[in-house]
């Protein structure tokens, strides 16, 4: 069994006892990876979750192996993370390159604008008909934020201000890797729902990114 299975399964435990649901990331993948035969990768990676389970899987995957400098090659990642919040653009998200939507429409989410700086007034009205047509919810949470939505209209405070941002919207994290002279490159979207754990996405985005070298 995989080292990914082991971690979702684990995850999915994890959460079922707790709460009796779990609701995992939602992951997309495009592009490949291509090692060199006999090739050893060394990983480099902006955000220090996916670096760790990267070297670890690496690190596995390496056991028994005598480790040759001359034979390795760098696999460079860059992650970038954003909230999908009113203001957020798609030149935040995707810096450089606006053909990730398509990615980040599979995995489930509504493409902000291509680019907003959050100076524009928010219709709360309309947002949420928007999130409610993409994804309903029960009645109970569609009465609170219908209701949420009303008072930020009012421009009223309500005692949902105090809320953590995470726990109303949903996050983005988008990985690209390449890897040492080759052109090859992949790109990894994820969509965390809001109150989930955005660790633990990570560590799924690394072991896609793993995976795809590997096997």
């Amino acid at each position: 069994m995989s080292r990914l299975r082991h971690r979702a399964i684990a995850g999915l435990a994890l959460a079922v006892a707790m709460c009796g649901f779990a609701q995992a990331a939602d992951v997309k993948l495009a592009g490949k990876l291509t090692v060199p035969p006999n090739s050893s990768v060394v990983a480099i990676c902006t955000d220090p979750v996916v670096q760790n389970v990267l070297n670890e899987d690496l690190r596995a995957a390496r056991h028994g192996q005598p480790s040759n400098p001359d034979d390795s090659v760098t696999l460079t990642v860059t992650v970038n993370q954003q909230m999908l919040a009113p203001g957020v653009s798609l030149n935040q998200m995707f810096p450089g390159d606006p053909s990730m939507v398509e990615l980040l429409k599979q995995a489930g989410a509504e493409p902000p604008p291509l680019a907003d700086a959050g100076n524009q007034p928010v219709d709360p009205f309309a947002n949420e008909a928007r999130r409610q047509a993409l994804a309903p919810d029960d009645p109970v949470t569609e009465r609170f934020r219908t209701y949420q939505a009303s008072q930020q209209a009012a421009g009223a405070l309500t005692p949902y201000d105090n809320i953590p941002k995470n726990q109303i919207y949903d996050t983005v994290i988008v990985a690209r890797a390449s890897l040492e002279g080759a052109a090859d490159e992949l790109k990894v979207v994820a969509v965390v729902h809001a109150g989930d754990d955005v660790r633990i996405a990570k560590e799924l985005v690394a072991e896609e990114i793993a995976n795809a070298i590997l096997h």
